[in-house]
């Protein structure tokens, strides 16, 4: 599903450019229903106090009127993950298809990758050997053909998930029309829509 209304496969053919997963957050969209923080912990099954994404509720003061909006907040699947190279097992790699992943065979539990990380993304699970864990983009979902729990789950179709190299759907009419010019190939795979105002322009919400 993308915006769960249209039913799309993500599988994609061996024989062709691997995928490059990408999420679009419109901050437009968002109601702050936690239901995607809810259908990330059911599926992840995290510790207690442990969550691969979470909303920061914050006041936008650019807009002609003040507005409170609700921030997703999880794994941005960095370019050059600073949470890698901090990592002293190099238990975490950047996958060819963009996400980056930990692996827990590996993760000695040092915490540096969860000082690193500018988005505090990534918390030690004390119920899972007080290892590193993070949002991965449900990996084995996709790998399936389905979507991340979060964009499944999302009732107001804030998140939107597909290949960037070969998008589909309303994901891509976003990638068309409104991904900003500052997002690409090589950048991060969360793209966030900012906030607009009465006018259709994009402030920058900070």
């Amino acid at each position: 599903m993308l915006g769960m209304t249209q039913p799309v496969s993500l599988a994609v053919s061996s024989v062709e450019r691997p995928p490059l997963w990408t999420m679009v957050i419109d901050l437009n969209r968002c109601m702050g229903c936690q239901s995607c923080v809810i259908a990330c912990k059911a599926r992840s099954r995290a510790g207690s106090g442990v969550f691969y994404t979470r909303l920061v509720e914050r006041r936008s003061e650019r807009l002609p009127e003040p507005k409170r909006f609700f921030l997703p907040v999880l794994c941005n699947h960095c370019k050059s993950p600073r949470c890698a190279s901090a990592c002293p097992s190099d238990a975490i790699t950047k996958l060819e298809n963009g996400i980056v992943m930990v692996d827990h065979a590996r993760c000695t539990g040092s915490g540096k990758c969860v000082s690193a990380c500018p988005f505090g993304a990534i918390q030690l699970d004390p119920f899972r050997g007080n290892k590193a864990y993070k949002c991965d983009f449900c990996l084995e979902r996709v790998e399936a053909g389905l979507m991340p729990a979060c964009v499944e789950a999302c009732p107001s179709q804030a998140r939107l998930f597909g290949d960037l190299n070969r998008p589909q759907g309303e994901f891509a009419a976003y990638i068309r029309h409104r991904m900003p010019r500052s997002a690409g190939k090589l950048g991060p795979r969360i793209i966030y829509i900012k906030l607009e105002d009465k006018t259709g322009s994009l402030p920058n919400v900070g």
